[in-house]
């Protein structure tokens, strides 16, 4: 680029790839021109699938550097730049939007580029009117056509989202099918090669499982992404919070029934959705919490929770970070949590023979609820009924018998659904049928044990403990006097907390 020549540079951009001149074309187009004028092309700055409108979310990556190159000199060719002429495809390739485009072409008249358009065969001088006017004129032009783009769009987009189609690229786990005839999306199915990984996702949420333990389960079952990368924790929380998985379409904040079969039920969905997006499971800059009682126990003055804290030489103890009070911990976990001979209140609660009454949620009265309910009352009447028939002869005592052992199954089984609906997930992943309830809180995952404190050690059911200041120094050990019950006179009665 040493021959006395002009020199030029490109600049490509492409903001669909389905659509519109290629940048390969561009790049052929802009050539030819270069010879015809006799200018000495150097490297181009490409943008591909990129819009220029005012409603482009994504950074143009080159666009920018080629704007940092004019700026980092006296002149064009004296800065990174390092050319004489700017080559546009069209003028549109440069900017949809009228004031990133008049500032651009400020800045090319400040350095002296001047901007050569091929579709229009025709070198632009942006210091003079006329040129100056045509490039403004095209870029007005161009941004009313985004704008009516945009328009027609959402409309489309909009009224798309209320029927519940699907639109965009099918989440993993899903695949589209289209119109043969069109070419159309139409819908989507279940991917049967790569829906286990959404599936076992959101049970291992919806069991309270965390990010980490998650990624590191599929680390080792081999799982791979698209990109044939090991899932990570934002992925997986990304998927976590997608609607297409229950078959709901999602548009600006509203919900549609989607016209799809989802991967997983609605009411599993939404337990993880907002157990996931809850602000009271942040946790310290280092990691995930892994204490249960961090999550209920709370200091009496200052209303926050308390975190552990280890001294060489002092016992551990629960201490609140804003006034500095504290208690031991070993005695609070063992008030609390207890030992397999010796349950401390929590799990003592959660032993009650009532506890599934107890918990059931005061507002779970919708129709699937009302539904269940209806099943199992009719089926626990039928039971009834079953069990006080007398059959006369040995073949009517067994058909009784056989249908009698039906029915009980089919109410254990309504009772299993009642709990799974009406129940907080988190108890029920801790509650399992012929486990003692301290094996079970043991082998829970600390995601589970914590939501089951902030549910227990709240005002509703246990009460909310808050720890006082000790009467004099040295007697924080002295635990039990310095726990203050907060509770609600509307929630049920927490007998177990009483007396101990």
């Amino acid at each position: 680029m040493n021959d006395g020549r002009l020199r030029a540079r490109e600049y490509r951009r492409l903001s669909d790839a389905k659509g519109g001149t290629s940048i390969e074309d561009q790049g052929v187009d802009n050539e030819d021109a270069a010879d015809d004028n006799g200018w000495a092309l150097g490297e181009p700055y490409v943008d591909e699938g990129l819009s220029a409108s005012r409603y482009a979310r994504r950074r143009r990556d080159d666009f920018d550097q080629l704007v940092s190159d004019l700026q980092s000199g006296p002149t064009g060719r004296e800065s990174r730049f390092e050319a004489d002429i700017l080559m546009l495809w069209e003028s549109s390739r440069g900017s949809r939007r009228v004031g990133e485009w008049v500032s651009f072409i400020e800045l090319c008249e400040e350095k002296g580029v001047r901007i050569w358009v091929t579709t229009h065969e025709r070198l632009y001088d942006p210091a003079n009117g006329r040129d100056r006017k045509a490039l403004i004129d095209d870029a007005v032009d161009s941004e009313y056509e985004s704008y009516k783009t945009h328009r027609r769009v959402s409309r489309t987009t909009i009224k798309e989202a209320r029927k519940g189609r699907p639109h965009g690229e099918a989440p993993y786990g899903l695949k589209p099918v289209y119109d043969p005839s069109t070419g159309k999306l139409v819908t989507w199915v279940e991917d049967e090669e790569r829906s286990m990984v959404p599936k076992e996702l959101f049970e291992m949420l919806h069991a309270r499982h965390t990010f980490a333990h998650i990624e590191r389960t599929f680390r080792e079952r081999g799982y791979l992404n698209r990109s044939k990368r090991p899932f990570v924790h934002g992925h997986l929380r990304r998927m976590a919070l997608m609607h297409s998985y229950a078959g709901l379409r999602c548009y600006k904040g509203t919900v549609y029934p989607g016209i799809w079969d989802g991967l997983v039920s609605e009411e599993v969905f939404w337990d993880v959705y907002h157990h996931i997006t809850d602000p009271s499971r942040a946790t310290w800059s280092g990691g995930g919490a892994c204490h249960d009682l961090t999550a209920g126990l709370r200091c009496g003055r200052c209303e926050i929770l308390l975190a552990p804290r280890y001294a060489e030489g002092h016992p551990p103890v629960y201490r609140c970070s804003k006034c500095g009070r504290k208690i031991q911990k070993k005695a609070v976990d063992e008030l609390f949590i207890g030992t397999p001979d010796d349950l401390g209140l929590v799990l003592e609660y959660l032993a009650r023979d009532d506890i599934y009454e107890i918990l059931r949620a005061p507002d779970s009265d919708d129709a699937t609820v009302r539904e269940v309910k209806a099943s199992l009352a009719k089926a626990r009447a039928e039971r009834d009924r079953m069990r006080n028939a007398k059959g006369k002869t040995l073949a009517e005592v067994q058909v009784l018998a056989n249908s009698l052992q039906a029915l009980e199954d089919q109410v254990v089984e309504l009772e299993a659904r009642e709990r799974e609906l009406t129940v907080p997930s988190a108890v029920l992943s801790i509650l399992k049928p012929g486990v003692d309830v301290y094996t079970s809180w043991q082998q829970a995952p600390i995601n589970a044990r914590r939501a089951a404190i902030r549910l227990l050690l709240s005002p509703r059911y246990l009460g909310a403990p808050h720890i006082l200041a000790a009467s004099n120094p040295g007697r924080y050990q002295q635990f039990v006097e310095r726990i203050e019950w907060r509770r609600t006179e509307t929630g049920p009665e927490a007998t177990a907390a009483d007396g101990r």
